[in-house]
This record gives C-alpha cells, structure tokens and sequence, in this order.
C-alpha cells in the first residue's frame, strides 16, 4: 500500500511510501513520510484517520495545522 504527499497548487505528488500492511500502519508510513519533508508554513490535510495529535507532533506550531 502507498501513501503519497500531494500538492494540490501544483498539480503534483511531492513524496510517496510504500508499506506493507501486515508489518506495519498506515499512520506510521504517513509520520514517517512527514517528518521527512520541510513543511513549515504548510497547510496540511489528511483524511480521519490521520486526525490524531500524534502524527502532528514536533510540527512548528507557527505553522498552521488542518485537523
């Protein structure tokens, strides 16, 4: 399975993960796919499943969020 950072503005996937469903999450390939890119000042959105403060944790919190 595959999550995938998409920029909307631009039309284009930023970044993409890959993992496998029965070693690990979803959630986790999404935190490790954040904390990889530079996203101060970014807007962020994602579906319910990734509304938890734990994935967003260590985001700069002048920038702003979307849960």
């Amino acid at each position: 399975t595959q999550v995938t950072v998409y920029a909307r503005a631009l039309g284009v996937a930023l970044a993409q993960r890959t993992y496998d469903t029965h070693d690990s999450s979803e959630r986790g390939a999404l935190k490790e796919l954040l904390s990889s890119l530079d996203l101060d000042g970014v807007l962020i959105q994602a579906d319910a499943l990734h509304t938890t403060q734990s994935i967003f944790a260590g985001a700069s919190p002048r920038g702003p969020t979307c849960f």
